[in-house]
């Protein structure tokens, strides 16, 4: 297996039709199917039923599918992270963020970076912590904020000065929305969407205490856009971080009452030998946030 033959699948898989992927890969088709057949060979599995005229994919072909634009993403990304050890700096940054107030801080960092390295740019991918640490051990994001609690025995990290603040999103109608802050007793019988992840959502289990009994959760979301959506049909109330970005024609956030908040870190892998680019942005950015 080699990557040429994985970007011949991929198209395949894209396309669905041998035929027209062999034209955009502009190669015969009678080749194309050798290589895909080697492939199978190699691999020891049928990649696709081709049983009464379908191209469709197996469950392995739709295995491969991922992993192969895994492989293909980190070799592009090698690539520039070797062509960037030449002396004018560039490159680019792999950062992963979830939906924080603190992801303001990042958007200044970044912007402070490229006005001093404008060859240097960036690839963005939102997502949860957990997500975010899955993608880093793959080598698939450089950088990343994440919201504690989170294991860092494999990283180092900088802590941010600012802290994500836990309030409740709700509609602007809600009668709730006249409180300055809301307290746990304040929750009970009504609809209340939670965060999906176990670490945060332990945190906010110890602040509901004894008022846990008298919840009603109707779900769980991991990130802000859609439980947004899910608040203003459905009118229901939920325990989140303080919005980045918020409609106030259309909601208000209102903090808890005793107060919870969480650090935020800027975290990046220990024993991962970092691309020129990537070490100078990391120690750009000590110095930023020393001084934020």
């Amino acid at each position: 297996m080699n990557f040429r033959i994985l970007n011949y699948f991929l198209t395949v898989a894209h396309e669905k039709n041998i035929t027209k992927a062999a034209e955009v890969l502009h190669i015969t088709q009678p080749t194309l199917s050798r290589q895909l057949m080697q492939l199978e060979e190699d691999l020891g599995t049928k990649l696709f039923d081709r049983s009464q005229h379908k191209f469709a994919l197996t469950p392995s072909g739709q295995f491969l599918v991922q992993r192969a634009q895994e492989i293909l993403d980190m070799v592009e990304k090698t690539t520039l992270d070797i062509q960037d050890q030449e002396q004018n700096l560039s490159g680019s940054i792999a950062f992963g963020a979830g939906e924080y107030y603190a992801t303001q801080t990042l958007a200044q960092l970044i912007g402070a970076f490229q006005r001093q390295y404008p060859a240097v740019t960036f690839d963005l991918f939102t997502a949860t912590a957990d997500t975010l640490l899955e993608k880093m051990e793959k080598g698939l994001i450089d950088i990343a904020i994440l919201q504690a609690p989170v294991d860092t025995t494999n990283y180092d990290y900088i802590h941010l000065q600012k802290k994500e603040i836990w309030g409740i999103l709700m509609r602007k109608d809600a009668p709730l929305a006249t409180r300055k802050a809301i307290k746990a007793c304040e929750l009970c019988g009504l609809p209340v969407i939670l965060p999906v992840r176990l670490q945060v959502r332990s945190e906010i289990f110890n602040w509901l205490s004894g008022d846990i009994a008298k919840m009603h959760f109707v779900g769980n979301c991991n990130l802000l856009a859609n439980t947004a959506v899910l608040v203003e049909q459905n009118n229901y109330y939920a325990i989140t971080i303080r919005p980045p970005l918020m409609n106030e024609n259309r909601f208000v956030f209102r903090p808890l009452q005793p107060a919870l908040s969480g650090d935020i870190l800027l975290v990046w892998r220990r024993d991962r030998q970092q691309s020129h680019t990537l070490q100078k942005f990391i120690d750009f950015a000590k110095c930023f946030l020393s001084i934020e």
